[in-house]
């Protein structure tokens, strides 16, 4: 009987002794978390942002650059033949990796459809509410059912993560 009570005794001792000796490690693991979702998030201001891109669809529209306010977000094109562009207003989608579509405000430097401009080497401008400070790529597709539609761009995944952010000192 008492070897019974020894060993429940000496169970009970390292139960207790042994108990609270170790912290759980997921704490350091969601601190190194929200810092890697720190750096990818962005501060809009009123002053646009500015990155180079560099796309292109087919060789014949160059997708330029991307400026975003906390107001718009304003992407330059322009075409490397001569070419006849309009912009199809209901038929321009603008959304990120995360999923939100941004509704079209205006074009710059070109005619919506069906009225053409003739353009080589000209810039234009597509602008859109602000674009989210936590994506990290997007689309810019122009519908190929829409009405007026001809040979639609498709710009998909264009890659946000290698940009260096600048602020613009011009109208972009």
């Amino acid at each position: 009987m008492q070897i019974i009570r020894f060993i429940g005794f000496l169970f009970l001792f390292h139960l207790v002794l042994f108990s609270n000796c170790s912290s759980p490690p997921t704490q350091i693991a969601e601190t190194q978390k929200l810092e890697k979702e720190e750096v990818r998030e962005r501060n809009w201001t009123m002053n646009p942002q500015c990155c180079n891109l560099s796309s292109e669809f087919l060789g014949v529209v160059v997708l330029d650059q991307i400026c975003v306010s906390e107001t718009e977000t304003k992407l330059k094109l322009h075409t490397k033949d001569w070419k006849r562009v309009c912009v199809l207003k209901e038929g321009m989608v603008f959304r990120d990796d995360i999923g939100t579509n941004y509704p079209f405000l205006k074009a710059e430097g070109v005619d919506l459809c069906p009225k053409r401009t003739k353009m080589k080497d000209q810039d234009f401008h597509l602008v859109f509410t602000s674009f989210s400070s936590t994506a990290l790529s997007f689309d810019l597709i122009e519908d190929k059912n829409a009405k007026h539609a001809h040979k639609p761009w498709v710009f998909e995944r264009v890659d946000l993560t290698k940009c260096e952010w600048k602020e613009s000192t011009s109208n972009p």
